[in-house]
């Protein structure tokens, strides 16, 4: 009867084990998916950043806002900056024993990446607003 209650607990643990790598590695997925869209709204906002510094240099004859225009390739350059920090302190790797602390790292880590995305999306929409503004003149 021992023998088999030990099997028994042996087999339960291994098996929460198991679910508990399942839903840290989904999670972690999720997030990494994610960030690959975000590098996409990255690279459109690089792409009005260089728009911006064009029409700065271009300025006085299009009659263009430069300080306008500088305001929108800081918020640009931000929101690239905080991609780029928050890449530089990503733990892809990261493991602990507490099921918890593991879901709860990669949780944060799905809030500040949504929170960077949400950065890069109303700064190249803005962006894109006031081109398209400076093109109808």
């Amino acid at each position: 009867m021992k023998k088999t209650t030990c099997f028994a607990i042996l087999v339960f643990a291994l098996v929460a084990c198991n679910n508990a790598k399942k839903q840290e590695n989904a999670l972690k997925d999720t997030v990494l998916n994610f960030h690959e869209q975000v590098m996409a709204d990255d690279e459109k906002a690089m792409i009005s950043k260089m728009k911006l510094d064009t029409l700065i240099h271009k300025a006085d004859s299009l009659h263009a806002d430069t300080i306008a225009l500088s305001k929108l390739s800081a918020d640009l350059v931000k929101a690239d900056n905080a991609m780029t920090d928050w890449m530089s302190k990503l733990k892809v790797d990261y493991t602990d024993n507490d099921h918890n602390k593991v879901m709860e790292y990669w949780q944060d880590q799905q809030k500040q990446v949504k929170g960077i995305d949400s950065m890069l999306i109303k700064a190249t929409q803005a962006s894109a607003a006031h081109i398209s503004k400076i093109k109808k003149q």
